[in-house]
C-alpha cells in the first residue's frame, strides 16, 4: 500500500488538540486553535483533575490584570513576571474553568516560559472569565458521556439475533448426521443478541415473542439495556471493482488488481452498508486511520 498510496503522517499531539477543540466546541464552549503571542511571558503548569493530567499556560500579565488590576500597576516591570508566578502558585483556585470542560483539583510544577518551542504550534485557547488559557497537553483520558442518538445514526441498521439455546459440539453426532435426524437443544437460553452482545431475553406468547431488554446477567436487573451504547461495525472502503464471474474464476495467487482511480484521500466509511463519511488515509504513530473530511448526517447530504 505504501508504494502506491501517499499516506500523510499526523502528529499525535496535533491530532489530540484538534479533536479536543472540536469536542469542546460541540459542547458549547468558547475554544479555538490559536498560536501563542510573541514577546509574551507565560506561566506554565500541570493540572490534576477527574479526567487525568493536563498541561496549560496563561499569560502572566494578562492573568494579573484580570484578577488584581490595581496590583499590576504597583509591581516593578523588571520583576513582575517572577512576582506574578509566586502569586499564581499561591492562589488556591487561580483559574475559573467550566468543570465539564477542564476541571482540576490542584495545580503544580509552575514555571515561567516564553513559549519559543510552541510558537509555531496551534494550541487550544480557552476563553475564561479571567484570561485566556492555552492547553498544551489535553487530559490523559476523558469521561464517556452518553448522548442521545442523532437522527441520521438511528437509520444505521443493526441485526437482532434470536437464539433459542445451545448444545455442545461433543453432544452432536456431526459426522453421522442424516436427513430426518433431530438435534436437541441442551440449554434453552432464549437470548437476544445485537452487535454480539446479549441485550435481553424473550418468551413465547400467543402474539409472538415477548422481549425483555435487560441483560440476564446484569447486576442491577431494574436498569434497562442502553441500545444506543452498542457498538456499530465500521467498514473502510478504499475502492470498488465490478468483475464478472469469469474474472473471479480466473483469480490466481499473487495476482494484482488494477486500482488506477483509487486515492488515499477518498476512503469511504460505511456502517451497516451505508456510507456515513469520506476521509483521507493517514498514518497516526504506528496505526493506519482515516481522517474524516465529509460526514453525511442525512439523506440530503449525500
Amino acid at each position: 500500500m505504501k508504494s502506491i498510496l501517499a499516506v500523510r503522517n499526523v502528529a499525535t499531539p496535533d491530532y489530540e488538540r484538534r479533536h479536543a477543540v472540536a469536542r469542546w466546541q460541540r459542547d458549547g464552549h468558547s475554544v479555538r486553535l490559536r498560536q501563542l503571542e510573541p514577546q509574551t511571558r507565560y506561566i506554565t503548569f500541570w493540572a490534576q483533575g477527574s479526567q487525568g493530567l493536563w498541561q496549560g499556560m496563561v499569560g502572566a500579565q494578562d492573568w494579573l490584570q484580570a484578577v488584581w488590576p490595581q496590583w499590576s500597576e504597583l509591581l516593578p516591570q523588571k520583576c513582575a513576571s517572577k512576582d506574578i508566578l509566586e502569586l499564581f502558585s499561591a492562589v488556591d483556585r487561580p483559574l475559573d474553568i467550566a468543570p465539564d470542560l477542564l476541571d482540576y483539583q490542584r495545580l503544580f510544577d509552575f514555571e515561567l516560559d516564553h513559549g519559543e518551542s510552541l510558537q509555531q504550534a496551534y494550541l487550544p485557547c480557552v476563553s475564561t472569565a479571567l484570561s485566556d488559557l492555552w492547553v498544551i497537553g489535553v487530559p490523559s483520558h476523558r469521561e464517556q458521556v452518553s448522548r442521545p442518538l442523532q437522527a441520521w445514526l438511528q437509520a444505521v441498521p443493526q441485526t437482532l439475533r434470536i437464539v433459542l439455546g445451545t448444545s455442545e459440539l461433543g453432544q452432536l453426532p456431526c459426522s453421522q448426521l442424516m436427513l430426518g435426524d433431530v438435534l436437541f437443544i441442551a440449554a434453552q437460553t432464549r437470548q437476544l443478541f445485537m452487535a454480539d452482545r446479549c441485550i435481553g431475553q424473550f418468551t413465547f406468547i400467543e402474539e409472538g415473542l415477548h422481549m425483555q431488554l435487560t441483560p440476564p446477567d446484569s447486576a442491577v436487573p431494574a436498569v434497562p439495556c442502553v441500545l444506543s451504547q452498542l457498538p456499530v461495525k465500521l467498514e473502510f472502503v478504499l475502492g470498488e471493482l465490478t468483475l464478472t464471474m469469469a474474472q473471479l474464476n480466473d483469480f490466481i495467487e499473487l495476482q494484482v488488481l488494477p486500482l488506477e482511480t483509487v486515492t488515499a484521500s477518498r476512503v469511504e466509511v460505511r456502517a451497516g452498508g451505508k456510507r456515513i463519511a469520506i476521509g483521507e488515509l493517514v498514518q497516526l504513530d504506528d496505526r493506519l486511520g482515516v481522517e474524516l473530511h465529509e460526514i453525511f448526517r442525512g439523506v440530503g447530504d449525500e
